[in-house]
């Protein structure tokens, strides 16, 4: 398979734009249905596997697209939760990861939207290589095609949570999730997809009126403090707690779903009682729910708290009226919290 860049996978095309390349190839309109069906229903990774379409127009398409912009790098299995993490290689050679997690019956994939991260967290694995660049549209939906062809199976839910921030690569991901939810494209359900951000709020107030509104909105809050909340995530300082929830308030009215917190459990650092009671009285603002997330060792300053502890702060959520669950992290023996395999193998090239 050729080496193109990114935009060069043919899943960047939505519909519209496949029937526009059948039509400059002389060819009728049903040829892009047919192609869609390749590319979301059989998941076509490679030219050879397309039968029923004229091999003049293959060859047409060969020469500007690929069928998949990603390569196995590595592929490892969780032996505790069968969690799958896969190390991909994209097309000019840096590398991103994807990890599918079996969870009764769903199988939830977690989605990188860029090559590092721009955001630097200091919790987290994915931008301490630095940023490189955004992932096409195409790259973001290759890597469903890539797990499903290894696996046989299309996820059962998705969750743009991987590498990266996904409203700093908005249109790509924005585009990603009309495609990955279309009747002709992977058709996985909008109360399916879960997309997280840290709180970019000229994202969060445009998202909420791209009229995607069964679509559940995570934010990183990670704590109710902006002081400490700007120590963990540094884009804090643009974006603080207050410019957060008006956005919030603003478009909660917008989403069927319930706004989600993600909040990071670091002993001595975000879980104290108090902790919980501000960041109760900050859920009921917006009837958000908490997800709790004791963390992982990502980064040696940080420890989990004792589960006594995080059973503790849970009660005094729950005291409050909030909706809260506990998040055990998926894969900690094949290093599946983002960005983990790609440093630890160091498979981080940067542009120049």
């Amino acid at each position: 398979m050729a080496l193109i860049s990114g935009d060069g996978s043919l899943r960047n095309l939505t519909l519209e734009e496949l029937e526009d390349a059948a039509h400059r190839q002389g060819e009728k309109p049903y040829r892009a249905r047919q192609l869609a069906q390749w590319l979301y229903k059989k998941n076509a990774c490679d030219w050879p596997e397309i039968k029923n379409i004229p091999r003049s127009f293959l060859d047409s398409l060969r020469k500007q697209y690929c069928l998949c912009s990603l390569s196995m790098s590595s592929r490892l299995e969780s032996c505790r939760d069968h969690s799958v993490k896969y190390l991909l290689k994209t097309s000019d050679g840096n590398f991103i990861e994807t990890v599918l997690i079996p969870q009764g019956g769903r199988k939830t994939q977690c989605l990188s939207t860029q090559i590092g991260c721009k955001m630097g967290c200091l919790f987290c694995a994915s931008g301490q290589g630095g940023f490189v660049r955004n992932l096409s549209c195409g790259e973001i939906l290759d890597q469903i095609a890539f797990v499903a062809k290894d696996t046989g199976s299309l996820p059962t839910n998705l969750v743009y949570m991987g590498m990266g921030e996904p409203f700093d690569n908005y249109d790509a991901v924005v585009k990603s999730i009309r495609i990955a939810n279309a009747s002709w494209g992977f058709g996985i359900g909008q109360r399916r997809i879960t997309v997280s951000t840290v709180g970019i709020v000229p994202g969060i107030r445009r998202f909420s009126e791209e009229g995607l509104n069964q679509i559940k909105l995570a934010v990183s809050l990670h704590s109710p403090d902006d002081a400490v909340r700007t120590r963990l995530i540094p884009a804090n300082r643009k974006y603080n707690i207050p410019e957060i929830l008006k956005a919030l308030e603003e478009a909660e009215d917008k989403f069927k779903r319930q706004i989600t917190f993600e909040y990071l459990l670091a002993g001595e650092v975000t879980d104290r009682d108090e902790d919980a009671v501000e960041l109760a009285g900050i859920a009921k603002m917006i009837h958000a729910k908490v997800n709790l997330i004791p963390c992982n060792s990502v980064l040696k300053e940080f420890r989990p708290p004792a589960e006594r502890r995080i059973l503790e702060f849970q009660k005094v959520l729950e005291k409050e009226g909030i909706r809260v669950t506990v998040r055990r992290s998926a894969g900690q023996d094949i290093a599946a919290a983002c960005g983990q395999l790609r440093l630890q193998e160091g498979s981080v090239k940067r542009e120049t």
